[in-house]
């Protein structure tokens, strides 16, 4: 990612794709930033490791809902649905990236699901990946790998859940950090794309700090034309920052990692639905 003239660039969109449904929202979106962006999407299948060496475990058991009975994994026919599913990925994004005319590449790899993304997002500005691995499972909790992802990408990440789309309003959390700054920019830039309308949520305990964050933020967002609305987060914390979120509803959330501390950080994106790009 560079910027150029404020204005942060994105040249290569990393999506993880596993034929899930909160996958396939994530290729969704993947698209899109894509197109909007000119940026390059590289899709991502990760054979996953574990439940290969699950599958080869003699005490291991398959239970086929909706009936009771249950068989021994077979690895062989674990492995066949493991390449199957790539196979689903890779249609899914060729034609979803030829609507669009967006250049994207796929490939697949083996290995431990979080550790294999991970590696291949040191090359990427943003990731892109469905909050949960399951499609039956309605908590908003996050997945393991989404966890991972939020707190070790060395990227930007953007999270979503099954059916969710980028849609206004863009809300930012600022709080006058470096990184905030950068989550302001490509907040600014989403909503050119979806709008034009900004929910700024300032991070200040006092009326002075309140006012001295929207004056440094004031001048530049006017010049972007587009459509401002301040509201305070009073203190640095997820009650403080879910509350005002209710207020807004839905839309997308740029958040700067440094706003909350790592815990607070995952209670935040247990405790809210819609999308979060996480800037870094």
């Amino acid at each position: 990612m560079s910027s150029q003239n404020n204005e942060v660039v994105f040249r290569r969109i990393l999506v993880a794709l596993d034929a899930s449904h909160p996958s396939m929202a994530a290729l969704e979106a993947a698209v899109e930033l894509a197109a909007s962006m000119k940026a390059k999407l590289e899709g991502l299948y990760v054979e996953d490791v574990t439940l290969l060496q699950a599958a080869g475990s003699p005490v291991a058991r398959e239970v086929r809902f909706p009936f009771v009975s249950s068989s021994q994994l077979d690895p062989n026919r674990m492995t066949r649905q493991l390449r199957a599913q790539a196979k689903q990925a890779k249609r899914a994004l060729a034609a979803a990236c030829a609507r669009r005319e967006v250049e994207y590449s796929f490939r697949v790899v083996r290995g431990e699901v979080s550790h294999q993304i991970m590696s291949a997002a040191q090359e990427a500005d943003m990731l892109i990946l469905g909050r949960a691995s399951r499609p039956l499972v309605r908590k908003t909790r996050l997945g393991s790998t989404a966890l991972t992802a939020a707190v070790q990408s060395p990227c930007c990440v953007l999270l979503l859940q099954r059916n969710e789309r980028i849609a206004p309003p863009v809300i930012v959390v600022y709080d006058g950090s470096s990184t905030a700054r950068r989550a302001l920019r490509i907040a600014t830039r989403l909503a050119k794309r979806n709008g034009g309308y900004l929910a700024v949520l300032l991070v200040a305990e006092t009326p002075s700090e309140e006012y001295r964050l929207q004056a440094e933020t004031a001048d530049w967002l006017r010049q972007q034309g587009v459509l401002v609305r301040y509201r305070r987060v009073p203190e640095r914390s997820v009650p403080a920052v879910k509350l005002v979120l209710e207020v807004e509803r839905n839309g997308i959330v740029v958040l700067s990692g440094t706003v909350l501390h790592l815990a607070e950080l995952q209670r935040l994106l247990d405790g809210i639905e819609c999308p979060v790009l996480l800037v870094r």
